[in-house]
């Protein structure tokens, strides 16, 4: 990657940085974590909305933030060459929203529930590049490599599987319905990947 590529992805490094900033400062300010985190029976009772966006900035620890960001860059940024700065930020913050206004209502009468992560974002725009690229080839645990359409099928099963089982402590519900967002945003908003998608199959 040479400085010619970073600068046609500018939105994908500001939201990298600005995510990075707040997750950290987050960790020494707990008073954040009330005001930004996703609390879906705090925010329906309260009539406040906002966290289906400011919880996308805090992370819970250095993996979660790393992991998120590193997705971030390595799809993002080709995604962001792809479609354009504007494209690129829309199917983010979309898939922002909807991956989190799933658990919100599923979880609205649930006290003790609580999300936060970039994750339904970032699923949103790595099923976006799947699109563009589906026989690219994905890293999962960064080594054992798949093609990239086979990777969003075992994404999406393993998602619903552990979305009945709910044995962790991972928001599967967000990823899912991040990763079907971004899906959808990109079809809306760049239907030339259509023809896209029936050249590489």
């Amino acid at each position: 990657m040479n400085s010619e590529y970073f600068s046609q992805a500018p939105a994908t490094l500001v939201l990298i940085g600005v995510t990075v900033a707040i997750s950290l400062l987050g960790w020494s300010r707990p008073s954040w974590w009330r005001y930004m985190a996703l609390e879906p029976h705090h925010m329906w009772t309260n009539h406040q909305y906002h966290p289906v966006v400011t919880s996308g900035f805090l992370h819970g620890d250095g993996m979660h933030l790393l992991f998120n960001m590193l997705t971030m860059f390595f799809f993002g940024m080709p995604l962001e060459v792809t479609i354009g700065s504007q494209n690129l930020l829309l199917v983010y913050f979309i898939s922002l929203i909807v991956g989190n206004l799933y658990p919100y209502f599923k979880y609205r009468q649930q006290i003790d529930y609580v999300a936060i992560g970039a994750s339904g974002a970032v699923s949103g725009v790595l099923f976006s590049y799947i699109l563009f690229y589906p026989l690219s080839t994905i890293y999962v645990f960064m080594y054992i490599p798949m093609p990239a359409v086979l990777y969003a099928l075992l994404f999406v099963g393993y998602s619903i599987y552990a979305m009945r089982n709910r044995n962790d402590n991972v928001g599967h519900e967000a990823h899912l319905a991040g990763a079907g967002a971004g899906i959808v945003a990109t079809l809306v908003l760049v239907p030339q990947v259509i023809e896209v998608i029936a050249n590489h199959f």
